[in-house]
């Protein structure tokens, strides 16, 4: 097992082809060492590390749950994983110890290891043969040799960079290995060292690379996004040396009193060089355009092809992950168009609250499927008509619609099949009203008008919910819905998990906030309102583009819409900028504005007012995108906005209202049910990792000095 680890033979090569989005993959068999020893191997080497760059969206065993759940704004959907419980979080043998394994390295009998240390050794082997071979073009053409060093290194500090978020310190390996001695002495290096080698390898990237490459391949702009990043980051924790608490000091990575400085310079770069943000913000997710013509604003996507034998074992599994289930009695059967209903991840009540201005801010309307229209013809699935809820409709049905008699199927084919409203106990809707409506109506707060009871998210048939629902259909983020799963658009394919579709990893819209961020950590608040607001200006709803009907039909908060805006087609009849642009009062104490945003109790300075609001609006920007538990954590508010906002992880009492379905353990009774703790902010090192370890000499770590190796609470 332990070759697997740190030792590879790399057996995916790309060869970069630019009238192709995706590095063309082939099988290679019975390489040697010497393979990479001349021009056209090393060209592959290089190549075949972009594979790399899909770690995070491969596998829900891999890098997906890891980086993606147990934030404030987004959960997993099964229970256990939700609460963070022990058999889940608890020790170095428990399920999130097994994804840090995979994610590490661990082997994969049929494809190349998709985790950290074995692309770092094949950047380290890469890099020996560029710099002390040099072969063919790359010892003739040193701007040439240095861009594909340049691409080498960013790479190398990603796998390190994406490590290090979830362990803290860990070994920083330089050196090449290329054969097996038994010998797996690898001591940890401090995240204060770790910052100061990527920095200094970003910084050589961010040099050498060109403005423009074919698709996929990296940029200038894309290693200043993450240089800019990468100063921000060690800037956040700057403070956090002597910190009484120890997930706190654990995220130190030195002080350096120019980071912030120099974040704000090289994002200002890239903001000025990169080409600007995509005009709509639906641009950036529907395949139709992302998977054709990709706007500037992705400055870095890991790639996956239509091709499904170029994408490895699992392909783009994400497509998968974000889409809870549609099917049950919706007359709604699994298309392409609306994505497998795996049910993995969710957002918490708090992902969709945290968007203030729903009529306004159109990454509400653009980031979820809010309705879901039947498909299945006279095979429909429909639930049926109750003497109640037909008598119900028939009482109150605007006058245009048809009456209705118990017993018939209740939702028409190529009608309405299912909407969501997320609203709060404030403004709950009647609950005959919702069970009576001519399709599944999910909503999150109801009221019996008889007897005046509260319940949070019920059926269909009156069933609890509660807050972990994995096989419910809930309001889902459609940011990865590919329509080509599978390889094709052929309805045949609905069940395939095979995704095809590129995934963001870096976008200018993050840049401004880097330096929004790095502008109010230094009390420049008016230039980080600035960058913020260029963001709020293209999430606007924008004149004669359409609200979803619902909006109109059924949020309270469409009572603020003219009433032209409030018959079809929705159409706004203006530019909405001035209803979400923001002031320095979003995160001045007291002001209505800040009093709107719902900080946590311990947040009282104007200060950390504004962290928290970037991070606010980094959810509203970004939700889903697999970036907010990591900046989350090395911001280090992970743990006090987890127990705050998300119910499920924390252990709080008496932050939530109150429902009269409390039943199952997971219903709405006001009060936290997880087990997160501070330290869950890093991961377990694997037993299975642990227990290979060795000395200098070659011998087993004992017990004692494998502990000492853990990281706290484990």
């Amino acid at each position: 097992m332990k070759k697997y680890i740190w030792i590879v033979a790399l057996a995916m090569l790309g060869v970069l082809n630019s009238c192709q989005d995706f590095l063309d993959e082939r099988q290679v068999s019975n390489l040697t060492q010497d393979y990479y020893n001349d021009e056209n191997g090393l060209e592959s080497l290089i190549n075949g590390l972009y594979v790399y760059a899909r770690v995070k969206h491969e596998w829900d065993a891999n890098g997906a749950r890891i980086t993606q759940a147990e934030t404030d704004a987004y959960m997993s959907t099964t229970p256990a994983w939700a609460r963070m419980e022990v058999g889940i979080y608890g020790n170095d043998l428990s399920s999130v110890a097994n994804n840090v394994f995979n994610y590490l390295g661990a082997g994969n009998s049929n494809f190349a290891p998709m985790g950290a240390y074995p692309h770092i050794n094949n950047c380290n082997i890469a890099l020996d043969v560029l710099e002390n071979g040099a072969p063919g073009v790359f010892g003739t053409n040193q701007a040439f040799a240095n861009q594909r060093k340049g691409e080498i290194l960013f790479l190398r500090s990603w796998a390190f960079y994406l490590i290090s978020n979830q362990l803290g310190d860990v070994p920083l390996l330089l050196e090449p290995r290329r054969t097996d001695d038994g010998v797996y002495n690898f001591p940890k290096s401090s995240l204060e060292d770790i910052y100061a080698q990527i920095i200094e390898d970003v910084t050589f990237a961010y040099d050498n690379l060109p403005t423009t490459a074919p698709r996929g391949r990296l940029t200038k702009w894309a290693a200043g996004h993450f240089l800019a990043k990468l100063y921000l980051n060690r800037a956040q924790a700057a403070d956090f040396a002597n910190s009484s608490e120890e997930s706190l000091r654990m995220l130190y990575k030195g002080n350096v009193p120019t980071d912030l400085d120099n974040a704000i310079q090289i994002a200002t770069e890239v903001i000025d060089g990169a080409g600007g943000l995509a005009p709509d913000y639906d641009m950036l997710f529907d395949p139709a355009i992302s998977e054709t013509s990709p706007h500037a604003e992705v400055l870095w996507a890991g790639q996956f092809d239509v091709n499904t034998g170029l994408n490895g074992r699992f392909g783009n599994r994400s497509v998968n992950y974000h889409v809870g289930n549609y099917t049950e009695q919706s007359g709604v059967a699994r298309a392409m168009i609306y994505g497998r209903p795996f049910g993995t991840f969710k957002p918490t009540d708090h992902g969709y609250d945290n968007y203030k201005d729903k009529m306004h801010d159109s990454r509400y309307a653009k980031t979820f499927r809010h309705e879901y229209i039947s498909n299945m013809g006279s095979n429909s699935s429909s639930f049926a008509w109750t003497a109640e809820t037909a008598a119900w409709w028939n009482a109150n049905k605007p006058a245009d619609q048809p009456e209705v008699r118990a017993g018939d199927r209740r939702i028409q084919n190529g009608q309405r099949a299912i909407i969501y409203l997320e609203n709060d106990r404030e403004n709950a809707l009647d609950s005959m009203e919702v069970m009576s409506q001519p399709y599944q109506f999910m909503v999150r707060w109801v009221r019996s008008s008889t007897t005046g009871r509260y319940y949070y998210r019920l059926f269909i048939n009156g069933a609890n919910m509660g807050l972990a629902t994995q096989t419910a259909p809930y309001l889902s983020v459609k940011k990865y819905v590919d329509p080509l799963r599978g390889g094709s658009n052929d309805e045949g394919n609905f069940n395939s998990e095979a995704g095809t579709r590129d995934v963001i990893l870096m976008r200018l819209a993050e840049t401004y906030l880097i330096r929004a961020e790095a502008y109010g950590r230094k009390g420049d608040y008016g230039s980080a309102v600035g960058d913020i607001n260029v963001l709020r200006q293209r999430a606007a709803f924008k004149a004669g583009e359409n609200r979803p009907s619902l909006f109109a039909q059924w949020y309270p908060e469409a009572q603020d819409l003219d009433a032209s805006e409030l018959e079809a087609p929705y159409a706004a009849i203006g530019d909405s900028y001035n209803a979400i642009m923001i002031t320095e009062n979003h995160f001045t104490p007291g002001t209505p504005e800040a009093n709107r945003e719902g900080y946590i109790p311990s947040v009282g300075s104007k200060r950390d007012m504004f962290i928290h609001f970037i991070y606010n609006e980094k959810n509203r920007e970004f939700l889903a995108e697999g970036i907010m538990w990591e900046d989350l954590h090395n911001a280090g508010i992970l743990y006090d906005r987890v127990m705050h906002y998300n119910q499920m992880a924390s252990n709080r009492t008496g932050l939530w209202p109150v429902a009269s379905n409390t039943g199952g353990g997971n219903g709405q009774n006001g009060n936290g049910k997880g087990q997160m703790q501070p330290f869950h902010t890093f991961r377990p090192w694997p037993f299975n990792y642990l227990v290979q370890l060795t000395d200098e000499t070659g011998a087993p770590l004992d017990e004692a000095t494998r502990s000492a190796y853990q990281n706290p609470g484990y």
